[in-house]
């Protein structure tokens, strides 16, 4: 944009939007009048798009957009004619993009918000909460009017001159790698490379957080008292840069508390004052929560500062000070311990205290984690010193030195990750406990540095053991004696995917979604099972090889524990190389891999579970050779139907398998070719369940089937209308309960 070009307020800008003004970049020559106006606050780069935060001052005059716009005022607590920020986004790559401070007048498609449809997953609503932002979407048109400098304008461009810059010497994906651990810009980090750092534990590292601030603290230090600058100006020098660096990227909670820690130290020292980092941990908390309260839930505040105060108050406690002199004197033992016990130790500081909200907020942790800080993180540190470096080199070839060095250590740390989190037992699934249970095991945490010489301490550690352990013993009992069985129809949009559990506490999944839009699998599934505490799958059934019943399973085995794959025979031998690839992994992985037909039979005490089709000795069409269980226990039964077609059901009705059922799951997601009348009529269920997506292209379930569940008195509950449904039965009753 022309700097020459004037510089327009909100309602100037209302006022050129509705001519064709020479002074304004549009993404549309035409304009209806529907539109909104504000001013851009921060242009985010996206993986897909360019993401804007507007400051709305002024509304759509749209009926349609009016109410979408009314509707995000009230759920943002606005007042009727108060500003209020939302997020759109222009996925086109245009040449022109607003900046920062610039007046934009827009119309927008809103996304619809709306609760989670699978327990765990991502809540819209929460999000959106969280940002302090109204409503979000999708520009149809805009024109933008150069604005205001502002301060995120400045730091909006350097980004840009940063990426430029590494962009020159590196790949895209080491570019957007340096970017996230540099400037807190992670559009640029490949999916694939973040869910590896995740499921290792390590997805901290690529969040600016404390340890980046600490990393480019100590540099700034030594560079600055290398040009031999008195100490005073040193200090108040780097305070400044620091402080700098905050906006710069992004001013999450756990840079700021990182800042003011290493801030509030080092301004002590100007007035002759000791520094006590736990003191300025304190300082930092209030200066954080006092302007802000609500980051207090916030699970990254809650997390940094936890790590922060287990290394502070773990660290005096490390038990190598009480072995003897000699030994501790010894270049070897030296060695060993700065390179590896140090390291272990403070990890172990940071994990301990941490693990109650890992536990509460996700349900899991990462068993290799402690490794991976000790032998992954100092290569991302050395790639971070590099790229830095590159950053500050005024010559080509020093940056372009640099910036190979880089290279090297990101592709080591990269290589590191992805091997540790190949294994599917990277991420853990630990509880969900009762927030009395988390309350014990953090006060217990809290009292082992001093148990060993505080008789009280040893006291109350005790007492919380205690606690807990009863807890665990209550509970247990409760299962015991009253045993129950659950069956869960996971909402995955347009495919299958539903999740058993016996009375015993094991489970099985039948069927894994489908992966075409969404990976139900990594997006879905997995986190659901981490949400619920299930540790591990006993068996995965793929019902037939259709990829809106398999789709997930090459994500599910990667990055779940599951011991045998179940599926027919027939299906193994379909050639579809994404089905292949699925069986592929499970050998790879050394899971059993089982063939199911027809009178195979699992079981336990108070429940079984029994393939009622399909024959062994032939193969057919896919659908019509889905595998059918039947479910049954304490006194009730689901049938589970995959895509059986009605050629396949009037295979089974001409067997002996008894089929009367408390619950039928429809098959093939309610397609007018399957759930004919006598086989409606031989399972008789009390309830039948249709898993579809909302708004399908092939409008399941079909009118057909719908009235003919009505003329049979059957009641029937669809995924797409109420989200995930669960199945509960004990030895006297049924009963379900759905997300909506």
């Amino acid at each position: 944009m022309s700097n020459e070009r004037p510089v327009l307020t909100e309602r100037e800008c209302e006022s050129e939007a509705k001519k064709e003004s020479p002074t304004c970049i549009r993404a549309e020559r035409s304009y209806e009048g529907n539109f909104s106006c504000g001013k851009v606050e921060s242009r985010l780069p996206r993986p897909k798009g360019t993401a804007f935060i507007i400051n709305v001052t002024s509304y759509a005059e749209d009926a349609a957009i009016g109410k979408a716009e009314e509707t995000a005022r009230e759920s943002a607590h606005e007042n009727a004619r108060g500003a209020y920020k939302v997020r759109l986004t222009e996925k086109r790559n245009l040449p022109d993009l607003p900046l920062p401070g610039d007046s934009i007048c827009f119309e927008a498609s809103w996304y619809p918000v709306t609760p989670p449809s699978v327990p765990g997953a991502f809540d819209t609503q929460n999000w959106l909460k969280s940002q302090n932002l109204a409503a979000y979407g999708k520009f149809k048109h805009w024109e933008a009017y150069p604005g205001d400098w502002t301060f995120e304008r400045s730091f909006f461009k350097f980004r840009q001159f940063m990426q430029a810059r590494f962009a020159k010497y590196l790949d895209p994906a080491e570019t957007g790698l340096l970017m996230g651990l540099l400037a807190g810009d992670r559009s640029g980090i490949p999916e694939v490379l973040r869910s590896d750092f995740q499921r290792s534990g390590l997805v901290h590292v690529l969040a600016i957080s404390g340890f980046h601030v600490v990393l480019l603290a100590g540099m700034l230090m030594i560079f600055l008292k290398a040009t031999g600058l008195p100490h005073k100006a040193v200090t108040i020098i780097a305070v400044t840069l620091l402080a700098i660096y905050v906006p710069v990227t992004g001013g999450s909670p756990a840079v700021r508390r990182a800042v003011m820690m290493f801030a509030i130290p080092q301004i002590g020292t100007l007035f002759g004052k000791p520094a006590n980092t736990l003191n300025s941990l304190g300082v930092a908390l209030l200066l954080i929560i006092l302007p802000e309260p609500g980051v207090i839930w916030n699970p990254g505040f809650q997390l940094s500062f936890a790590a922060t105060a287990g290394i502070i108050i773990g660290t005096p406690h490390n038990p190598t000070k009480f072995l003897p002199d000699s030994f501790k004197q010894n270049k070897l033992w030296q060695k060993i311990q700065a390179f590896a016990i140090d390291p272990t130790y403070v990890t172990l500081c940071a994990t301990l205290a941490t693990a109650p909200f890992l536990i509460h907020h996700f349900k899991t942790l990462s068993p290799f984690a402690w490794f991976g800080n000790i032998i992954i993180v100092p290569a991302i540190s050395l790639g971070m010193q590099a790229g830095l470096f590159a950053q500050l080199s005024p010559i080509d070839f020093i940056c372009g030195t640099f910036c190979a060095a880089a290279r090297f250590f990101l592709r080591l740390a990269s290589l590191l990750t992805r091997i540790l989190s190949d294994s599917a037992a990277a991420s853990m699934t630990v509880g969900p406990f009762s927030p009395a249970v988390l309350l014990a095991l953090g006060i217990l945490i809290l009292l082992l540095p001093i148990c060993y010489k505080n008789y009280i301490a040893r006291k109350y550690a005790f007492l919380c053991v205690l606690v807990a352990a009863a807890l665990f013993a209550f509970e247990s009992y409760c299962e015991v004696l009253h045993p129950s069985w659950t069956l869960t129809t996971i909402d995955v949009g347009q495919g299958d995917s539903h999740l058993i559990k016996a009375p015993s506490g094991r489970y099985f999944l039948v069927d894994a979604g489908d992966n075409s839009r969404q990976d139900s699998g990594k997006d879905i599934i997995v986190p659901f099972l981490h949400h619920i505490g299930v540790s591990k799958l006993d068996a995965l059934i793929i019902t037939h090889p259709d990829k809106d019943h398999f789709g997930g399973a090459l994500s599910l085995l990667k990055m779940f524990p599951v011991k045998e794959l179940w599926t027919s025979d027939c299906s193994m031998k379909e050639s579809k190389p994404d089905w292949q690839q699925v069986l592929s992994e499970a050998r790879k992985r050394s899971i059993p891999i089982r063939n199911i037909h027809r009178g195979i039979l699992w079981k336990e005490n108070y429940f079984e579970m029994r393939t009622i089709h399909p024959r062994n000795d032939v193969c057919v069409e896919a659908n019509e050779g889905s595998i059918t269980l039947r479910l049954k226990g304490l006194g009730h039964s689901v049938v589970l139907t995959g895509d059986l077609t009605v050629k396949g059901e009037k295979e089974i009705m001409k067997t002996d398998a008894y089929l009367k059922s408390d619950v039928l799951k429809l098959g093939h997601h309610g397609s007018k070719t399957s759930s004919s009348v006598p086989f409606l009529n031989a399972v008789s269920p009390t309830y039948a369940i249709i898993p579809s997506g909302r708004k399908n292209k092939f409008r399941h379930p079909h009118k057909q089937v719908t009235d003919r569940l009505d003329s049979l008195n059957i009641p029937y509950i669809n995924t797409a209308k109420k989200g995930t449904i669960t199945f509960t039965f004990v030895p006297d009753s049924i009963s379900y309960t759905t997300m909506w």
